[in-house]
């Protein structure tokens, strides 16, 4: 496996185990990076986060979220750059806003990684939420 994709797959199971250890992050994420999310059924605004506001949206995550997974379909590399179709499920774990505990989401996602340095640097997510 390419080791882009395979830090990518970490990067997934990092999260689908809801750390928020900034240390473990630090091995994946370049000092440097940008997630930039654009509108979905979770919010209507572009959002971009640093690392901390990363580690800080993982933490909410896990306060909101009962279970995550993250299902990877395709990807494809363009010298720097890693374009992943990924399928993500998550069960909600709080009653919170218009969702319930045990609702289970699905979205599918699209991400484009740029990397630096051999880490993440540019993150551009574009999610479809199942309604």
């Amino acid at each position: 496996m390419d080791e882009k994709l395979a830090l990518v797959y970490r990067y997934f199971q990092l999260l689908e185990n809801f750390s928020a250890d900034p240390a473990e992050f630090a091995n994946i994420f370049h000092p440097g990076v940008i997630q930039t999310e654009y509108p979905n059924q979770l919010s209507a605004e572009v959002k971009q986060r640093n690392f901390e506001l990363m580690l800080d949206s993982m933490a909410t995550n896990k306060l909101i979220l009962k279970s995550q997974h993250y299902s990877v379909q395709k990807a494809v590399q363009n010298g720097n750059s890693l374009v992943v179709e990924a399928t993500w499920t998550g069960e909600i774990g709080v009653d919170a806003g218009k969702y319930r505990r045990g609702q289970v989401m699905k979205a599918f996602i699209c991400t484009v990684i740029e990397f630096r340095e051999g880490k993440i640097y540019r993150q551009r997510n574009y999610g479809c939420y199942e309604h």
